[in-house]
């Protein structure tokens, strides 16, 4: 393939038996007149865009069979997004060879079963030769064939729509949405519709309104519908489809009955357009850059919900929050996220959010797994909120948007830590801590899950669990990540370690309990500027001497380390705890970490901004003397 050719959007390749005209219809086309010497082969031909109807760069291949071989053509062919096979509707020859030769010459190129379209093209028409009886049994046998146009290059009949067909079949193929056995919708065109239909049905009650179907109009074309136009749109779908029409309103069965129409109709285009302003490709599958836009994150750097993404996922909320109890039951959430391809929230990662007592997510968990998924896993909140439409009404004429207005990109820690603050919402503290710490408790517990909760959950168990905290009267995310170490002696990866607070856990009762924080902690965290916290757990219980070379205190005074936190039965199911209060405020402010040292934890859970620089200034002055 030339540089030239790989400019084109539409790779147009002509095949046919020798003298069937191909050539000469290539020059009629750029001539627009008929010529009477044509040469044996032709030059591959770009034409540009602004002289197409579709506005598209067309290149056309003339294959001359009788110079190549059979593995040059096949591989030009396979280089072809479309293909129109020529015949002379004067030889009947031609016409048993596309089905002898031509067709067979396709599928060795695409293999059995493939989806680029072929149009037949009947040439020297302006005689009373006709095949009819031939070709339709052929296109009726063979699928890929979209249309059958008879043509003469001699009088110009049809050879320009030769050209527009072809690049239509390209631009908007039948093959992907319509089923010619069935004479339905494929499956895969269903699929794309009923998601458009759930998107553009604002408010969730199953029909599209005057008013939805009007924005719906707007959003695809540009113009609005006169209400005349809406009647007759919603009488044609009611005379063919009783089902279509309900309450004056649009349903689904009527939405995917009145793209029927459109392509029974061979308007295909409009179908193709609603699709494509949806993100869809030739495939039916969204688009690469709809799903995954580029977006650059500078090291130090994290992703978080922008204010339009926050806007986004909370009118969805809303709108499927049918019973309006500020929670979404189970069917409310498959049907939230019936438009995505696999299940978003599952049993198990429900675990990492706040749910009601039934189980059910509540608004705050809904909103802290965006939150939660956006910090850790960005593709996936492109993707999901890219299924969910955000990127609808976003896009430019022609195409569809993407979801990177969704995120925002913060500051780098580093520049925050210069400035003595941040306007970061999300924040992530590790848990450390030796099997049978009392992890799993701890963090259920920030889900504000009790004894009872975890018991029930079993051996089901999520690594991450999110909320939202109080800090200084700002709401913010905290997000508890687990180490999956069995020993000290395992690496961490850089995403742990990056974490903006670690909390270590010991069990009291447990002699070899705090040496596993302990070693991670000199291992990894010493002489780093992340704000560490070691934590005793099941304090209830007896407390034994810890074998170490220190007690826990002493470690902490000889680290300057805030001392020991107890993390009692009171606190257990507790999502306010001021233990999760101080591990936010210690995220938020690592500049001030010396000041928890100097300060009492008890304290600390309600000591102000302000205090904190005072209490640290007085830290200073005292070192100085």
């Amino acid at each position: 393939m030339s540089d030239d050719e790989t400019l084109a959007d539409v790779r147009i390749v002509l095949v046919g038996d020798e003298g069937c005209g191909k050539t000469s219809l290539v020059m009629s086309l750029l001539e627009d007149e008929w010529v009477d010497a044509v040469p044996r082969r032709l030059d591959r031909v770009l034409i540009p865009a602004d002289v197409t109807p579709e506005n598209v760069t067309t290149s056309i291949v003339d294959l001359s069979v009788k110079e190549e071989d059979e593995n040059w053509l096949i591989s030009e062919i396979r280089q072809a997004n479309v293909i129109c096979v020529v015949y002379s509707v004067t030889e009947e020859s031609t016409v048993d060879r596309i089905q002898t030769k031509w067709f067979p010459l396709i599928r060795q190129a695409f293999g059995e079963y493939h989806e680029t379209p072929v149009i037949l093209v009947g040439n020297k028409s302006d005689g009373t030769a006709n095949n009819t009886d031939k070709i339709l049994p052929i296109m009726e046998a063979n699928t890929e064939v979209e249309t059958c146009v008879e043509c003469s290059a001699r009088t110009m009949k049809n050879v320009s729509e030769i050209f527009y067909y072809a690049q239509k079949a390209v631009i908007y193929p039948t093959r992907p949405l319509y089923d010619a056995d069935t004479k339905q919708l494929t499956d895969r065109a269903k699929k794309a519709l009923i998601r458009v239909f759930k998107i553009c049905d604002r408010d969730n009650d199953g029909y599209l309104s005057d008013t939805e179907l009007n924005d719906f109009q707007k959003l695809c074309f540009g113009i609005p519908l006169t209400s005349t136009a809406l009647e007759d749109v919603k009488r044609a779908v009611a005379d063919g489809c009783p089902d279509g029409v309900a309450s004056d309103a649009l349903m689904l069965a009527g939405f995917l009955f009145l793209h029927l129409l459109f392509i029974e109709r061979g308007r295909h285009e409009t179908t193709w357009a609603v699709l494509r302003k949806f993100g869809y490709e030739t495939s039916l599958k969204l688009a690469e850059d709809y799903l995954y836009p580029r977006v650059t994150i500078p090291v130090g750097c994290s992703t978080e919900l922008s204010p339009e993404g926050v806007q986004f996922v909370s009118a969805l909320f809303e709108k499927y929050d049918e019973d309006k109890d500020g929670c979404l039951s189970p069917s409310e959430l498959q049907n939230l996220f019936s438009v995505c391809p696999a299940p978003v929230i599952t049993k198990d990662n429900i675990l990492a959010l706040e749910t009601n007592q039934r189980g059910w997510l509540t608004y705050n968990g809904y909103m802290a797994y965006w939150n939660m998924t956006t910090l850790i896993n960005l593709t996936q909140t492109f993707e999901q909120l890219a299924y969910l439409g955000f990127p609808v009404g976003r896009s430019g004429p022609g195409r569809a948007g993407n979801t990177l207005d969704s995120i925002r990109v913060t500051r780098e820690r580093k520049k925050d830590l210069e400035n003595h603050g941040t306007d970061r919402k999300v924040f992530q503290c590790l848990v450390v801590g030796a099997k049978d710490a009392g992890k799993t408790v701890f963090m259920q517990s920030l889900a504000g899950r009790g004894m009872i909760d975890v018991a029930q959950i079993g051996r089901r168990h999520s690594p991450f669990v999110i909320n939202r905290v109080k800090v200084k009267e700002e709401s913010k995310y905290l997000l508890l990540r687990e180490v999956d170490v069995l020993s000290p002696q395992d690496a961490l990866g850089s995403g742990e370690t990056s974490a903006d607070v670690v909390a270590f856990l010991y069990d009291v009762s447990n002699p070899d309990s705090f040496a596993f924080c302990a070693t991670v902690y000199q291992k990894y965290f010493y002489r780093t500027k992340t704000p560490c916290v070691m934590i005793a757990t099941k304090v209830e219980r007896e407390e034994v001497e810890q074998r170490w070379e220190t007690s826990p205190e002493e470690f902490c005074k000889q680290f300057e380390l805030q001392k020991p936190i107890k993390f009692s039965s009171s606190n257990i199911g507790q999502s306010s705890s001021p233990i999760f209060e101080q591990l936010a405020m210690m995220a938020v402010y690592p500049h001030l970490r010396r000041v928890f040292y100097l300060s009492d934890s008890n304290l600390l859970s309600k000591i102000t901004f302000g205090a904190a620089i005072v209490a640290l200034a007085g830290f200073l002055v005292l070192k100085n003397l």
